[in-house]
């Protein structure tokens, strides 16, 4: 059924295409109405052409660009519906006509969750039996029909060469595919026979008693298209003027009345046997053609030339399909190539760069220096880790994943002589400096000479270790999609396969990551993800993306949708800084951000929102209690990510120096569970005496009840924040098709 469903789609996509070109032609015969009409015969070669075959040559000519049409040119096709239709969640049709596209789509049943199937699916399933049905119906009409008139002719008798002489027909015509022969009526005078018998030999030149048989056979796989119809019926009355004209022409002036006598003699005798039959050629469309012959003149120089140029122009533009720009390439590597720069001072390409780096577990990124004042030129990747880890990489055996960021960087900025990575633990930094003179030697080249071309910082990024991991990812995605694929095969709900191999898909999140995300971002470039797997594909790759998809049209097919995707990339921020006059709460704002900061391994940047209960003082002690709502968000572009969070009561005692100034000299907080109360009831009470604080806990643990004060203050400190960096416009959604949490455009979240 799959076969035959890919076959309907896409004879529905060419038969839309031929439409808009029908249309055009259309037109352009009304301009021609006094050119030959071999110019309006000729144009409906593009018709037919359109009508079989379902690709085509791109050019900047296409009149097709001219009417909007949103659709996809993938490699010479025109898709106005996709192949994937049937597994869409919100079906569309995109014809380029917004009034029939609304309507359409608005009687297009949706996928339910609960389906065993998608119902666009099996609407799809039940038009293409109806589709195969008729064109069955018609093919036998055609075949039976035929064959009567074979019969038919059985008892005619050869008059010379070609030519044939029968009582059982009406009209004239030519018959056969291989061997063409007129037949003509007995008792037809010799004064009309001339005519008749030229006029036949002239669509045997021609060819046309091939062409008409092949363009009924267009109309058959096309019957449910009415603007068909109508074009094979223009096509047929072309064919048959430009015939005349063509034998008008061998013939002096004065035949025109003798031409038409005959022409209207012979439709009076027709049986109407042959009207009905399409692979036969009787006269048809007579009127007309009596009117055509008598208002002929022999065209000018002039009139052939337009014509010419106007069916050629005209000829080309339906033709062609329009140049569609090729979407950006989302590979890692086209990414990268993005921010290539030759200067150390360009900051927003040189953080883009650092910001596609990705860095060994437990490392997470904090900022970057640029040493721009003197040459050498230098750049500092400073990174927060803890000291088991800073330890770990300070041996050179494991540094490889830091060698392979500075090749990465080396490449692509061009005045940059040493890169130095900082690992902070908050207590020994550590080191590790790279320069250009060591990358060069290692690659035995100019390592600038990779960035000369996509596939040529391709091979330098296949050739390190950090990204090199090809095989595996392969591996992994290509075997949990199989097995996510296999069933439930009488479901064609995406969902369906999703939610019977839940383990499957989560192992995407769990072990792949970034770089499954990477390698099913390949597979849509290479066309590779059609049908369920780019279903499937695309929603994983929705969810890994998370804020930095930029494509909320859910309607979309999984090559529309990787054709409008523009991956944002991050803005690097700092974590907020407290800038109010109250001495506690700045300890408390430092206090909560420097803790985050040290556990954060995975990037973002920190907001923390305190309430603070009070603060008792005993000789040098402070005790501080506060409840913090502490969240790190990433920021692409306009959106924002909510990487996570938590919101925690707890005690921090601090220790007065001999400079007035306080130290962090103790962090409770409150434990998990069922400790959860106890330990607030344990911490609530003097920094030295010990002695219990009445009725502070019972304070804390109320709040923590309804703590929409501090999520209140999280958002003002989240505008506050974003506005001292200079972003101006940033939405936080709930999910990536979800409702909007946070919006700098809200005034309701404005502090």
């Amino acid at each position: 059924m799959s076969n035959l469903q890919g076959m309907f789609t896409t004879i529905l996509n060419m038969s839309i295409t031929a439409s808009y070109v029908a249309v055009g032609v259309i037109l352009v015969r009304i301009l021609l109405r006094r050119a030959p009409k071999i110019f309006s015969y000729a144009l409906w070669a593009v018709v037919l052409f359109r009508l079989i075959c379902p690709f085509s040559v791109t050019t900047a000519f296409s009149f097709l660009g001219l009417l909007n049409v949103d659709s996809q040119n993938n490699a010479g096709v025109l898709e106005y519906v996709s192949n994937d239709i049937g597994f869409m969640q919100t079906p569309t049709v995109q014809s380029g006509i917004g009034s029939l596209d609304s309507t359409v789509n608005s009687s297009l049943p949706q996928a339910t969750p609960i389906a065993s199937a998608n119902p666009m699916q099996i609407w799809i399933d039940v038009l293409s039996l109806i589709w195969i049905a008729c064109i069955v119906v018609l093919l036998l009409y055609s075949v039976i029909s035929y064959i009567k008139t074979k019969r038919k002719l059985l008892t005619a008798t050869l008059v010379k060469d070609n030519i044939y002489e029968s009582d059982q027909i009406g009209t004239a015509f030519v018959c056969g595919f291989i061997h063409p022969k007129i037949y003509v009526p007995v008792g037809v005078r010799e004064a009309d026979l001339s005519y008749i018998l030229e006029h036949e030999r002239t669509h045997i030149k021609r060819k046309d008693y091939l062409i008409k048989p092949f363009a009924f056979f267009a109309l058959i796989l096309h019957w449910f298209n009415p603007l068909v119809w109508l074009s094979f019926a223009l096509m047929s009355r072309d064919m048959e003027m430009s015939c005349d004209e063509s034998v008008l022409q061998k013939m002096n002036p004065d035949a025109k009345g003798g031409y038409s006598s005959s022409l209207l003699t012979l439709s009076v005798k027709r049986n109407g046997l042959f009207a009905a039959n399409p692979l036969a050629f009787g006269e048809s469309h007579v009127k007309a053609r009596i009117k055509n012959i008598l208002n002929y003149k022999k065209p000018t120089f002039w009139v052939i030339a337009v014509a010419s140029v106007m069916a050629i122009v005209v000829g080309i533009g339906l033709f062609t399909n329009p140049i569609v720009p090729k979407p950006d390439d989302k590979s890692l590597a086209a990414q990268f190539l993005k921010f290539e720069t030759e200067y150390v001072g360009d900051n927003s390409k040189v953080g883009g760069i650092i910001s596609l780096l990705t860095f060994p577990e437990n490392i997470a990124y904090d900022s970057f220096e640029l040493f721009t004042d003197i040459e050498p030129y230098a750049i500092t990747v400073n990174l927060k880790t803890d000291t088991e880890t800073r330890n770990l990489y300070s041996g050179e055996a494991n540094q490889q994943q830091f060698q392979d960021n500075a090749m990465i960087m080396f490449a692509l900025i061009g005045n940059v002589e040493y890169i130095d990575f900082s690992l902070d633990d908050g207590l020994a930094p550590y080191s590790m400096q790279y320069t250009r003179g060591w990358a060069n030697h290692k690659c035995g080249k100019d390592v600038r000479d990779f960035a000369k071309s996509k596939e040529e910082f391709g091979k330098l990024i296949n050739a390190t270790s950090t990204v090199g991991k090809n095989v595996e990812i392969e591996k992994l995605v290509e075997d949990n999609l199989s097995v996510i694929l296999s069933s439930p095969k009488e479901s064609s709900n995406p969902q369906d396969y999703i939610n019977v191999h839940k383990n499957e898909y989560e192992n995407f999140f769990k072990y792949g990551g970034e770089d499954a995300l990477q390698y099913m971002l390949t597979q849509f470039e290479v066309g590779n993800a059609e049908g369920l797997r780019g279903q499937i594909m695309m929603q994983l790759c929705k969810e890994l993306l998370g804020a930095r998809n930029n494509v909320t049209n859910e309607s979309l097919s999984p090559r529309e949708w990787y054709n409008a995707l523009d991956i944002r990339q991050e803005i690097m921020l700092p974590n907020y800084e407290y800038d109010g006059q109250d001495t506690i709460e700045k300890l408390i704002y430092d206090t909560e951000i420097e803790r985050d900061s040290t556990s954060n391994k995975r990037g973002g940047f920190i907001i923390v929102a305190p309430k603070v209960f009070g603060s008792y003082g005993e000789e040098d002690l402070l005790k501080v209690f506060v409840t913090t709502y502490s969240a790190r968000y990433k920021l692409y572009g306009n959106a924002l990510s909510d990487e996570g969070g938590s919101i925690i009561p707890a005690a921090i005692t601090y220790r007065k120096d001999n400079n007035g100034g306080y130290i962090l000299e103790k962090y409770e907080q409150a434990g998990d569970g069922s400790e959860f109360g106890p330990s607030i009831r344990k911490y609530c009470t003097m920094p030295v005496s010990k002695k219990e604080i009445k009725g502070l806990a019972d304070k804390i643990l109320k709040h923590y009840g309804d703590y929409e004060d501090i999520r209140v203050l999280m958002y003002d400190n989240l505008f506050k924040h974003l506005k001292k960096n200079g972003i101006k416009d940033a939405t936080l959604l709930t999910n990536y098709q979800g409702e909007i949490e946070f919006s700098m455009n809200n005034p309701k979240y404005k502090p």
